[in-house]
């Protein structure tokens, strides 16, 4: 049985619906089928459901205005996929707008493609194996969802049984969606036009993501609000909560509508769509504002952890206020106590939000909109509040209709301020959003109200959503924590005078002269960059550098570079009293081109460390930053503020690091009990805990290979010759590699590199015998990738050269070296299997046939390895002379030949028109001679598969030819030799 479709795809489409989706076969979409849904296999727009769907929505619309509709809907002008994606997605949610005559003569009228205000108004269908052909290749997504018979979201579904089925799935999106290898047009773009999600899935796990999304941006959907994981199947599996989180019809149109944004990211647009915890959050926020009695239970506390989307967050919710019948009217005022913030917020909104934000500029300017009752957006800063600024304080605006929704709440949102808000807008209900827990002893709640939601830092890390944070302290001599001050006071200023020591006190402080000093700074220095250059740098990540004064910044800086470290600057506050050597570092616009270039990855900008004392400790958000180097006293949300800095997410980015030489792990216990222990549950961990878990995972990936020596490479690879083996394998040795990648180079690691080269070499043994791509290597990190590769060097094997091929001049020797008779068998069983596939398009009906063949002798030699080798060997020696030999038998050329047996096979289905006797063989000769110079002689046409209007010549061509044959086969399996034709002229490499 195919477990891909019974365990993943079929369940999938069973619970679709029972949504109340529409089920239709992909082939019964297929352009000769009776439906005639599609005139080309090119075509991914079902007309005559988008036509139907817009007269139930629009019966108004007249002929001519509905064919100009779908016309602009199927023909999109743009350089680019997101550009035709961000069209097509202004068309469906901003709706269009076409003139006709209404009874008033001339005038512009909105048409709906989608109802999304009534879900059932619209058709909504699921189809699977729907076949499309691109430029160069075809692809056969799994699922396609249509919505009025546009394709909305595409669902590649995979064994659970084969190896990285999670990676395989995003892998065959990235290449129907031409984003794997935009040169080689592996794809079809036309069928993401439309696209809204795509999902990868093998039922225990399913992500998504959308067309912009690489791997690390594809999650999970692990809450199917508004309904409970209760109400589903005992055991719902990831699969069946996503399904029904996202594809029901009600929140597949709201996530569609107001849960998607493009926004332009480091000069590229991206597109952006809600993560489980912000869907639930918003539309809870939206429960509460309509139902709460008072004006504290109609606000509350969002606290969705640093790196989470908090922003985007209040984005959704501002768009679906707006499109809620109750809330559509309010004035929503976005406040935040930090200028980067601010700004960040307001930029935020422009882009995302269809309507003028108001930026508060001063406090006479925030007073004013806030007074008017009109329902705008505004942003402004906290400090506005503050009685100093504003004034004598007194009520701005008495209406209930205002929602105050303020960004890290944690901050000055108590005594005066607060106050001072409630005095101004004494009826608003206030929406608290913060990235960080709240003190036990400081309720936010007791100013906002109860949490709407909380996602906790470690459902956080669960999700992938952001990485584990790896604390490590270093350099006990170094740290001021403690009873070390007094000592690395005296030691740091031996050669200073009493006298002197006093004074430096009496004007620093023993701490801050310490922090300072110049030959505990350049120590650290030393430090750093070993530490940087074995575990960061391999990887191409960067570094941040916190330093307890501006000084000690500009001096970590200076030690930096005369010790040779890699390209840094020092991003600190300036003042017009600054000394030379501080105000060279503080000038703004360079500032900005050094945050610019740092968020760069290191391929594009060698600027590798950032030092900085207090800036960018707060929504400074650059995934490419790896490590943080503490050497300051940080404090509450201060702490875990800094901290998020390291845990964004990006490719090949595992985990954050902080590197602490301040002394933080003797305060960090108390730091952290300020908080809910479940709350910062996983906030830090010490990298001592990470090596458990390397014992744990080593002793799981060894015991694949029970009783057998890593050294016996051949037998270990026996073992994972089942594909669900080799997937486990697979799993289990990921998890070993990264966690080896965190330990390495510490001394710890140095038990378990032996074992990591060798199952680095099992590894790619087992890849060149089975002829598949096995990702655990491919992902890990550079520094374990080098030691892997330099011991499989040593062995006298190139890792990057592919297994040798089937028909090589060498394949006889390669197999004579291998020791095992078994091992030999496996080698030429799937080294043809491997050529099949390879091969099968290019003469589908002979290679299935081998196929067959290969079946039935592994069948019946089965176990007998010695007769065995030599049977596959004698087949492998027939496998082309034998295709020769029987195209020349015809008369036929190898290329001839395939269409020969696909002529073949087709009239072999109906025995009224097959006889196998020479006459009839001579005219299937003479047909397919002449249908091939036809093929021939269009394709030479450039471009000749993009052109319908060429395509349709070649069929007609084609179907006269079998017309005015003797064979004359039916409609039905002509039509279907004309397809099956038209697609082998595409992938055959038809001589010119």
């Amino acid at each position: 049985m195919n477990d891909e479709y019974t365990k993943v795809e079929k369940p999938a489409i069973d619970q679709l619906l029972t949504f109340g989706y529409t089920y239709v076969r992909g082939e019964e979409l297929a352009p000769d089928s009776p439906a005639k849904e599609r005139s080309s296999w090119r075509d991914v727009v079902l007309d005559k459901r988008l036509k139907s769907a817009l007269m139930r929505i629009n019966p108004w619309l007249s002929p001519e205005n509905l064919n100009k509709i779908v016309h602009d809907l199927i023909y999109i002008r743009s350089t680019s996929l997101i550009e035709a994606n961000q069209k097509v997605y202004e068309n469906l949610v901003k709706y269009m707008s076409y003139k006709q005559d209404m009874g008033h003569g001339q005038k512009g009228q909105t048409v709906k493609v989608i109802d999304f205000d009534n879900p059932d108004n619209n058709e909504f269908l699921v189809v699977n194996q729907f076949k499309v052909h691109g430029p160069k290749q075809n692809i056969i997504p799994d699922i396609v969802i249509f919505i009025n018979g546009l394709p909305m979201a595409v669902i590649e579904c995979k064994s659970p049984f084969i190896t990285n089925p999670m990676e395989t799935g995003i892998n065959q999106l990235l290449r129907y969606s031409n984003r794997r290898n935009q040169s080689e047009l592996e794809g079809a773009e036309r069928l993401f036009w439309y696209n809204q999600m795509m999902v990868s899935t093998f039922g225990d796990k399913a992500t998504m993501g959308t067309i912009s999304s690489g791997y690390e941006h594809y999650m999970e959907w692990k809450d199917p609000f508004p309904a409970k994981i209760s109400e589903l199947v005992e055991g719902a599996r990831s699969q069946e909560i996503m399904l029904k989180g996202v594809f029901c019809k009600e929140n597949l149109l709201d996530i569609i509508r107001n849960f998607t944004v493009f926004e332009t990211v480091d000069g590229k647009m991206i597109k952006k769509m809600a993560r489980y915890q912000q869907y639930r959050a918003v539309h809870k926020t939206l429960i509460r504002l309509k139902t709460g009695k008072t004006q504290k239970e109609r606000g509350g506390v969002i606290w969705h952890t640093q790196g989470s989307g908090k922003s985007l967050t209040m984005v959704f919710v501002a768009v679906k206020m707006r499109r809620d019948p109750e809330l559509k009217d309010y004035k929503l005022v976005f406040v935040t106590d930090r200028t980067n913030l601010d700004r960040q917020l307001t930029q935020s909104f422009k882009r995302c939000q269809d309507e003028t934000v108001q930026h508060a500029k001063n406090v006479k300017h925030f007073k004013k909109i806030l007074a008017n009752d009109s329902s705008d957006l505004v942003t402004g800063m906290l400090q506005k509040f503050r009685e100093k600024d504003f004034g004598k304080m007194e009520e701005l605006n008495a209406s209930d209709k205002i929602v105050l929704l303020v960004d890290e709440a944690h901050r000055g949102m108590y005594a005066t301020l607060a106050t001072n808000m409630n005095v101004a807008l004494p009826n608003a209900p206030k929406i608290a959003f913060t990235g960080t827990p709240l003190i036990k002893s400081r309720k936010t709640t007791n100013e906002f109200g109860s949490y709407i939601d909380t996602y906790t830092i470690d459902q956080s890390v669960n999700d992938g959503a952001t990485l584990q944070i790896i604390y490590e302290g270093r350099e006990s001599n170094t740290k001021v924590t403690g009873d070390s001050l007094d000592k690395l006071f005296d030691a740091y200023f031996e050669d200073k005078s009493a006298e002197e020591k006093e004074a430096i006190k009496k004007r620093y402080g023993r701490e801050l002269a310490v922090l300072e000093a110049t030959k505990r700074i350049e120590m650290i220095c030393v430090d750093i960059l070993e530490h940087y250059r074995n575990n960061i740098q391999p990887n191409d990540f960067k570094a941040q550098i916190v330093t307890a004064s501006r000084e000690s910044a500009v001096r970590y800086k200076e030690a930096l570079d005369k010790l040779g470290g890699p390209e840094s600057a020092v991003i600190i506050s300036g003042d017009h009293n600054d000394p030379a050597h501080i105000r060279e570092h503080t000038d703004r616009t360079k500032q900005k081109q050094y945050i610019e270039r740092f968020k760069k990855p290191m391929v594009e900008d060698s600027l590798s460390i950032l030092i900085v004392k207090d800036m960018l400790l707060t929504g400074f958000d650059a995934p490419v930053e790896q490590v943080m180097y503490l050497d300051r006293r940080l404090m509450d949300h201060g702490l875990l503020q800094a901290i998020a800095r390291v845990n964004r997410t990006r490719t090949g980015k595992t985990r954050g690091y902080v590197v602490d030489y301040y002394g933080l792990s003797d305060y960090l216990k108390d730091a952290l009990e300020l908080f809910s222990s479940e709350d910062v549950h996983g906030a830090l961990i010490p990298i001592k805990e990470e090596l458990p878990k390397l014992e744990r995972r080593h002793t799981k990936v060894l015991s694949h290979f029970k009783g057998i020596a890593l050294s016996e490479i051949e037998k270990c690879v026996e073992v994972l010759e089942n594909e669900e083996a080799r997937a486990q394998f697979q799993a289990n040795l990921k998890k070993f590699l990264r966690s080896m990648d965190i330990v390495m180079p510490r001394p710890e690691a140095l038990p378990f590199i032996s074992d990591m080269k060798r199952l680095g070499q099992i590894n790619l043994a087992a890849q060149n015998r089975y002829r598949e791509n096995l990702y655990a290597i491919a992902g890990a990190g550079a520094k374990v990738r080098e030691l892997i590769d330099e011991h499989i060097y040593s062995t006298g094997i190139e890792p990057r050269i592919s297994p040798v091929a089937l028909l090589a001049p060498d394949f006889g020797e390669h197999v004579d070296s291998i020791k095992s008779h078994k091992a030999k068998a496996s080698e030429i069983e799937h080294a043809i299997k491997h050529h099949i596939t390879v091969n099968i398009e290019q003469d589908p009906e002979y290679y299935h046939k081998l196929s067959k063949r290969l079946e039935a002798i592994l069948n019946a030699y089965h176990e007998k390895w010695d007769e065995l080798v030599q049977i596959l060997m004698d087949f492998r020696s027939s496998i082309e002379t034998e295709r020769g030999e029987k195209a020349q038998s015809v008369g036929l050329s190898k290329q001839e030949f395939a269409y020969y047996n696909i002529l073949e096979a087709e009239m072999k289905e109906d025995a009224d028109y097959y006889a196998p006797d020479p006459e009839t063989r001579n005219r299937m000769c003479d047909i397919t001679s002449e249908i091939f110079d036809s093929i021939k002689e269009s394709t030479y046409i450039v471009d000749f598969f993009q052109k319908e209007d060429e395509k349709k010549k070649l069929r007609l061509k084609i179907k006269r030819v079998l017309m005015a044959s003797e064979l004359a086969p039916k409609t039905k399996m002509r039509n279907r030799i004309i397809e099956r034709y038209m697609e082998l002229a595409r992938v055959q490499d038809v001589p010119k």
